[in-house]
């Protein structure tokens, strides 16, 4: 196993954060827009357009989760890197996963007003939760070894560098 293998490419790093931004900020947009704004009416077309985002983006962070779980997730696990918090996140994202189904599926208007509050809330939170895991998977990683092994300029009879 690399050193680094646990680390997600540039690539797809990027990929992770931009489609959690996209679903971050059109959930956020969908439920500014349903919860918060005055006339029920206002914005009615934009809330569609926030929710196809935002299941559209979803369909696709599933994917991406799964290419995660395959490299980063099991190698990380392996090492016995971040464990706690890398298991709370995909804990959040389970409970984003089941709550989201949930919300087209669950039947009973009360059992869906439940569902709704639980998906919002682990919406809102897992940025913070993110952030965490990276900074936690950040100060468990080892200390760079340089590929490039420099020798001393000169030994002396004992073996011991000379500056």
């Amino acid at each position: 196993m690399r050193p680094d293998s646990i680390r997600l490419t540039r690539a797809h790093r990027s990929l992770v954060y931009a489609l959690l931004a996209v679903l971050f900020l059109s959930g956020a947009a969908w439920a500014w827009l349903n919860y918060f704004t005055v006339a029920p009416d206002f914005g009615s077309v934009s809330k569609s357009v926030a929710m196809k985002i935002h299941g559209g983006a979803a369909m696709l962070i599933l994917v991406l989760i799964g290419t995660v779980l395959n490299g980063h997730v099991k190698f990380a696990w392996r090492a016995g890197r971040n464990r706690f918090n890398g298991a709370i996140f995909l804990g959040a994202f389970a409970l984003l996963t089941v709550t989201g189904y949930g919300l087209y599926y669950a039947g009973g208007e009360k059992l869906r007003a439940w569902t709704s509050w639980i998906h919002l809330s682990a919406g809102l939170i897992l940025p913070i939760l993110l952030l965490i895991h990276v900074l936690l998977g950040r100060r468990t990683r080892p200390p760079i070894q340089h590929k490039h092994h420099h020798s001393p300029t000169s030994v002396d009879i004992t073996g011991q560098a000379q500056p």
